[in-house]
């Protein structure tokens, strides 16, 4: 009863009073802790849910479960802090949950999403036995990682398991084939699904098709599979459709889909700069400033843009133009250096991706410290020349951080990982995981 009644607070968004009820539980056993702790993790409150975890190890008497130790790695892998997931990973091996299969398919969602496909493959291997759920985590990881090629092979592998896939495994291959442009194969793959399979089109199905075609370019094959699909446009569908609309200046289907996802999520800033974004590509600043002023009537705000980076086990966030970090000045200094190296190279600053309609001089500057470049910097100087520089970032890296961080790896010679909000991003010796295609 009074795990429910935390639960039920929860969900209705009184977390206090959720709290209030917890801490007044005469007994609180796994169940209990474990619905605190994911709660908070749900809210957004991850700091609060990570002590609280914390707090529960350090009563004793009280062990963490399967259902524990997973909402903390899903935390751990939603805010990249690799660390504590290790930690986690670390106390797991020391107890007989260590050998759940939904606790590992846990581990490898987290390692996953940290970039660290290493790690994920040893857990892999070491797993006793293997499941639906830990294959297409495998699959999905090397999709999200930029690897498509791997992710072919562990499906090929998973089919010769035995094991018959289901939805989810067909939306981590389509995935993989949308992140590397294989239009035949992805078309191929769609078609299977159905045909040898018995599995019935997704949503996501659709959306992983209509992102693999606008991604490349294929509007008109795009818009006629979402005029004739048989099941309802989802919101990833017409993000995916806007994304490849962004890539391409595509204005006219990038009003379409804004206006089914205004329709879905009318609250949902994204829709609101990213269309802003478009308009703004193609130098139409008028309607860059109504997409201004409708976010500005609605109440709607921009999310600010950050970056972060961990270093010693300690996490370092930028903002756009951040001067707030201790070693800012080496910072800056090390960027302006190598921005000289990179004119050198041929590179020229993209503009369009700069919403206001000002002078070219002042648009480089804006776009030349990105949260990225910020977080970039600071990782070549911090860590040891030759290591690779890990960034994370809350919103999907913009075209001319893209192409300066490629131009940045080829220069100092170092490998650097960016996860954005839609995938990650390989730079190494000057080329990108994602081929310029994301």
């Amino acid at each position: 009863m009074w795990s429910a009644l935390v639960d039920m607070y929860a969900k209705c968004g009184r977390l206090e009073d959720a709290r209030r009820v917890f801490d007044g539980m005469p007994l609180r056993d796994v169940v209990s802790w474990t619905a605190m702790v994911e709660r908070y993790f749900d809210a957004g409150r991850a700091g609060e849910g990570f002590r609280l975890f914390l707090q529960m190890l350090r009563t004793g008497g009280v062990r963490p479960n399967e259902f524990t130790y997973a909402g903390v790695l899903r935390a751990s892998a939603e805010l990249a802090i690799e660390s504590l997931g290790r930690q986690v990973h670390g106390r797991m091996s020391k107890s007989s949950i260590g050998d759940s299969c939904f606790a590992e398919s846990a581990l490898l969602h987290m390692y996953s999403k940290c970039g660290d496909m290493a790690s994920v493959v040893r857990v892999f291997e070491g797993m006793p036995k293997v499941d639906l759920v830990s294959w297409t985590a495998m699959i999905s990881g090397y999709a999200q990682n930029g690897q498509p090629e791997e992710a072919f092979r562990y499906f090929d592998m998973f089919l010769r398991s035995g094991i018959r896939p289901d939805h989810v495994t067909f939306v981590g291959v389509l995935s993989a084939c949308a992140h590397a442009g294989l239009v035949n194969k992805g078309m191929e793959v769609f078609h299977l699904i159905e045909d040898k399979y018995g599995i019935g089109h997704t949503p996501d199905h659709y959306a992983c098709v209509i992102d693999l075609l606008s991604r490349s370019g294929q509007f008109e094959r795009a818009e006629e599979m979402i005029n004739k699909m048989a099941v309802k446009p989802n919101k990833f569908l017409w993000a995916s459709l806007l994304g490849g609309c962004r890539i391409h200046k595509n204005v006219r289907l990038a009003r379409r889909a804004a206006e089914a996802l205004f329709e879905i999520e009318p609250e949902n800033p994204a829709t609101y700069v990213t269309l802003a974004n478009i308009y703004a590509s193609v130098g139409l600043f008028d309607e860059v400033e109504g997409v201004r002023k409708i976010m500005e009537t609605k109440g709607i705000t921009k999310m600010p843009a950050s970056s972060w980076i961990e270093v010693g086990r300690r996490v370092h966030v930028f903002l756009v133009g951040d001067k707030s970090h201790p070693r800012t000045e080496e910072i800056y200094a090390l960027l302006k250096k190598l921005y000289g190296k990179m004119r050198e190279e041929g590179y020229v600053a993209d503009t369009g991706f700069v919403l206001h309609d000002v002078e070219d001089e002042q648009k480089e500057h804006d776009i030349g410290y990105h949260s990225e470049r910020l977080a970039v910097a600071f990782g070549i100087i911090a860590t040891p020349e030759g290591s690779p520089i890990k960034i994370f970032k809350n919103l999907r890296i913009c075209g001319d951080c893209h192409t300066a961080i490629k131009l940045i790896s080829q220069i100092t010679r170092r490998e650097i990982i960016v996860r954005d909000s839609n995938i990650f991003h390989h730079f190494k010796n000057g080329v990108c995981s994602c081929r310029d295609y994301w």
